[in-house]
């Protein structure tokens, strides 16, 4: 049975396809070796075409070659591409399977020999290369980028990891890509080697800080924000507190003046204190009075931290204006001298703000300690004494019918206007003063609890999460191969080589770039009552 040409074709095509798989023809750096001149395909250039003993030459144009292996569209896209994909892909390739990134993507170190893996990377990822437009005019373009070969990136990955989510806050620095990392890495590794020139470190370090700032202002004030708030919270209370406790303190000798009065009236002048109700009434507000005598030195223990808690609001408003203040050049050369930055997790130590939020923290929960111990020995006093004073009345205590039944009216008149007098005194001397001082109690009890930096909770954590960035390669290339036939005639023979073309499928291909590096900081900083609380 004879085939046809069209029925041979697809199965002489598929041959090809499978050969060039089992050979490896498929492979990039063969695929590369067959097209090496594609770089001039235009031209037309002579090649010895063999024909029996004798040889032809012809002029081959390589770039039609191409053409007629891939179909016009596809051949026009490989010529374009072809420098970066067999010159800049495979290099980036061979660095990243041959392990140069690994002390980057990794470890983040920072030295004289990730600087120099980062100019060689960044040497094929910025190339300027060469290529032919459909025209045929030199145009440049760079090896990666939406022209040649587009670089992918799975950063959305880590979103999660830098999303604020109570109780913590993220403050998210600028991405360290390699860039970022060449122009760090450069000016470090030169100090680690002896030689520190302090205005070039600082201009690299600051010209990182910068945009990190920008991006880290807003979550790091949004916690001072809530420090400030709680604290002028808190010193408001001490001070109604304190008010409190000098009107307590000013008014006992007055008060218990006229209620001695007022009892030695009742009990002596009208005979009035045999029964149960009128003692136990005059009892009752003497011990509220001695309970309230005993409240008012709380201003001694209020003083230490009363004044502090001026000096830790100033410093909260201050490191607000200062969270984006940049480090000192001499410091930045201190640093890398005593060989404290030599990875990219230490990048941090570049950020004063990262470190005085900490020291804050540390010297607000010092400061604030004293006010736990006022809350201990005051606040339940102060809240049993005020419902006291709230329900005590000598209506409640005394029974009319039992005491006031006396023989003459106008005596059970006169210890009526007694017993009001003394509900009148507890009410002005001790009603409002121990309103505001239990309440100012309770409320900067429920401050100092809701606060991260009192109640412990308060954790600020550096770290650094990285995502990968790429590029892969999936399309139909001109695989060649060469052909030797010999040819004998009359006794002589002659051998002849060739390459021919055919079209193949390059499986997907990825070559990554070193990681990119997020440095963060989490905070878990919160302030404010619990409404749980009220």
């Amino acid at each position: 049975m004879r085939l046809s040409l069209p029925f041979l074709l697809p199965i002489v095509l598929l041959a090809q396809v499978t050969a060039a798989q089992d050979s490896g023809l498929n492979k990039l750096p063969v695929i590369c070796a067959g097209v090496k001149e594609v770089s001039t395909c235009w031209e037309k250039k002579s090649k010895q075409i063999p024909s029996s003993l004798t040889i032809l030459t012809k002029e081959i144009d390589l770039c039609d070659e191409i053409r007629r292996t891939l179909g016009r569209s596809l051949g026009d896209k490989f010529i374009k591409s072809s420098e970066a994909i067999c010159g800049c892909f495979t290099r980036l390739q061979t660095f990243a399977t041959t392990g140069s990134f690994t002390a980057i993507s990794i470890r983040g170190e920072i030295s004289t020999a990730t600087t120099k893996v980062a100019d060689d990377t960044l040497s094929v990822e910025k190339v300027l290369y060469p290529y032919i437009s459909l025209h045929f005019s030199s145009n440049k373009s760079k090896c990666f980028g939406k022209v040649s070969l587009p670089i992918l990136n799975n950063k959305v990955d880590i979103a999660n990891v830098l999303k604020s989510i109570a109780p913590w806050v993220i403050a998210q620095a600028k991405d360290i890509d390699l860039s970022v990392f060449q122009s760090l890495a450069r000016v470090v590794a030169a100090c680690q080697a002896g030689n520190c020139n302090a205005n070039s470190i600082g201009a690299a370090v600051n010209a990182y800080l910068a945009p990190s700032f920008q991006l880290m202002e807003p979550p790091i004030k949004s916690v001072l924000v809530q420090w400030d708030g709680a604290l002028t919270r808190i010193q408001e209370r001490v001070k109604d507190i304190n008010e409190a406790a000098d009107s307590l303190a000013s008014n006992y000798d007055i008060m218990r003046a006229e209620f001695d009065s007022s009892k030695q009236k009742i009990c002596e002048e009208l005979q009035r204190c045999d029964g149960q109700g009128v003692p136990k009434f005059l009892d009752r507000v003497d011990e509220v009075i001695e309970a309230a005598n005993r409240l008012w030195p709380v201003r001694g223990p209020l003083d230490v931290p009363s004044n502090r808690l001026s000096n830790r609001l100033a410093d909260t408003t201050q490191l607000r204006k200062d969270i984006k203040k940049y480090p000192e050049a001499t410091s930045l050369v201190s640093m890398i001298k005593q060989g404290k930055f030599k990875k990219i997790s230490d990048i941090f130590l570049f950020m004063p703000i990262v470190q005085r939020v900490p020291e804050l923290a540390k010297q607000i929960k010092t400061d604030l300690s004293p006010l736990q111990d006022v809350i201990k020995e005051y606040k339940q006093l102060s809240g049993e004494t005020h419902d006291n004073v709230w329900s005590l009345s000598w209506s409640n205590i005394i029974w009319p019918d039992t005491e006031l039944t006396s023989d003459s009216p106008d005596a059970d008149a006169v210890l009526i206007a007694e017993l009001d007098a003394v509900d009148t005194l507890v009410r002005d001397y001790l009603s409002s003063p121990l309103l505001a001082y239990s309440n100012g109690m309770f409320i900067m009890d429920a401050e100092l609890r809701g606060f991260s930096v009192v109640n412990g909770s308060f954790a600020m954590e550096t770290k650094v999460v990285t995502y990968n960035r790429w590029t892969t390669i999936s399309m139909d290339m001109p695989c060649s191969k060469k052909e030797t036939k010999v040819y004998k005639k009359s006794g002589l023979q002659k051998s002849f080589s060739w390459r021919t073309y055919f079209k193949c499928k390059v499986a997907p291909v990825t070559a990554y770039f070193p990681k990119t590096h997020v440095p963060y900081i989490r905070i878990r900083g919160g302030a404010g009552i619990d409404p749980n609380e009220l």
